[in-house]
């Protein structure tokens, strides 16, 4: 048995998991899930799912683990650096060395303005970040400053990789504010439907309980000392679309696209690397992602 540890990863990631598992009772028998947080979750397998309900910080020793799935944020880059801290004063005191993935994010690659996916070569130039709106601008200085952290501690003999997360789809985000959650819940409420953006807004998006099998799939194959994926679908649609997609579960009403600019942002991600390394595939296509998530 394997147990897998997952750290800060309360509002997707560990809903994910606890999803996935409460749902399917076959697979991944040889792994057992341990979530630290703060809230209670509904737990309908307690033999594969464990919850330490504490604050990471108060944890003065973290329960013996295989792989470690670092999720934790805060608000900025100086608490993400005591945060960090911490956790490698805690992972120092286990016993072995875990096998550790940080969830990183797409947005270091800065906006990408051609119709061509984008590769984990892509160069991150820091001049990007002015380009950059609102929170992504703070999380791109945040997720870059990590990333290097992360390299130092594969260089102590740990075996990271950084995962660059693009965007998902799933029951687990429907309370927060994300594109698909946001639509699912004005359509729900009979609400005017309006798109800021450019017509050209392009995204992807992966379903969560592909999200949790493709991060098990990936601790149980990885063996190097450190390494990057992009992580996420890599299957296009523009918002506009996705709009109308989803509306079509719910007798369709009329779209509003505010913004007619011609600008393209096509955030998506090639995975060709992930797919060669670790054998992922897209199990659950977009129309049946958006099914699950309104039939929750």
């Amino acid at each position: 048995m394997k147990n897998l540890l997952i750290i800060g990863g309360s509002k997707f990631a560990g809903k994910s998991f606890i999803n996935y598992f409460n749902n399917n009772n076959n697979k991944f028998k040889n792994l057992k899930i341990i979530l630290i947080s703060k809230k209670s979750f509904s737990i309908k397998k307690k033999y594969k799912i464990k919850i330490i309900k504490r604050d990471f910080n108060k944890i003065k020793i973290l329960p013996d683990c295989d792989f470690i799935l670092y999720c934790l944020r805060t608000n900025n880059k100086s608490n993400d650096n005591k945060l960090f801290k911490i956790f490698k004063k805690k992972l120092l005191k286990l016993k072995k060395k875990p096998k550790i993935i940080y969830t990183s994010s797409g947005v270091l690659y800065g906006e990408n303005n051609s119709r061509k996916k984008i590769l984990e070569k892509r160069y991150i130039s820091l001049k990007k970040i002015k380009y950059l709106k609102n929170y992504k601008k703070k999380w791109f200085k945040q997720k870059l400053n990590l990333e290097k952290k992360f390299f130092g501690l594969s260089q102590e003999n740990y075996k990271i990789l950084v995962l660059r997360m693009f965007t998902f789809i799933g029951p687990s985000l429907l309370d927060q504010n994300y594109v698909p959650s946001e639509l699912i819940k004005k359509f729900k409420n009979n609400k005017r439907i309006t798109i800021n953006g450019p017509l050209n807004t392009y995204r992807s998006y992966l379903f969560e309980s592909d999200f949790v099998e493709w991060i098990i799939k990936i601790f149980f194959k990885f063996e190097k000392q450190y390494d990057i994926y992009n992580f996420g679908s890599d299957k296009p649609i523009t918002i506009y679309k996705l709009a109308n997609k989803i509306g079509g579960y719910f007798n369709l009403k009329k779209i509003f696209l505010l913004n007619k600019s011609k600008k393209l942002d096509y955030y998506v991600p090639s995975i060709n690397k992930l797919k060669k390394d670790f054998k992922v595939k897209i199990n659950v296509p977009l129309n049946l992602s958006i099914m699950k998530s309104i039939k929750k």
